[in-house]
C-alpha cells in the first residue's frame, strides 16, 4: 500500500472545476483544476509552462472567489493535455478561508449532498 505524503489533505474533483491561471506578461488562460488543497493545486491546460514558472491562479470555490500565487512544481501529461502541480505563496487569511471551504466541502460530499 502506498503512503500519503502530503502535509496538507487534497479534495479530488469528479467533475473539474473552471479557474484561470495568469502568467507573467500574459493574459488568463482558463484551466481545468482536478484538486485542490489550502497549499496547491493541480490543472490540465494546453498551454505550455516550463517547471518554476510565477503564476496566479483565479477560481472560485462554493463561496469564496480566491486569487493566489503559486510555482509550478510538477508537470507531465494526461491525455494529450499538460498536468501541471502548482504550490502556492498563500497568505495566512487566504488559507484560512480556503482550509475551512474544503473542509466544508467534504463535510458535504461525505453526506452526499454533492459530487
Amino acid at each position: 500500500m502506498s503512503q500519503n505524503r502530503r502535509e496538507f489533505f487534497r479534495v479530488n474533483f469528479n467533475n473539474a472545476l473552471e479557474g484561470e491561471i495568469l502568467v507573467p506578461e500574459n493574459e488568463y488562460i482558463a484551466v481545468k483544476i482536478y484538486d485542490l488543497s489550502a497549499k496547491g493545486l493541480r490543472f490540465l491546460s494546453s498551454f505550455d509552462m516550463p517547471l518554476q514558472t510565477n503564476l496566479e491562479c483565479r477560481f472560485k470555490f462554493l463561496n469564496s472567489s480566491f486569487l493566489v500565487g503559486g510555482i509550478i512544481v510538477r508537470k507531465g501529461t494526461n491525455n494529450g493535455e499538460t498536468e501541471y502541480g502548482v504550490e502556492f505563496n498563500i497568505d495566512m487569511e487566504t488559507y484560512t478561508v480556503l482550509f475551512k471551504e474544503l473542509n466544508h466541502y467534504l463535510i458535504r460530499q461525505r453526506k452526499s449532498y454533492i459530487d
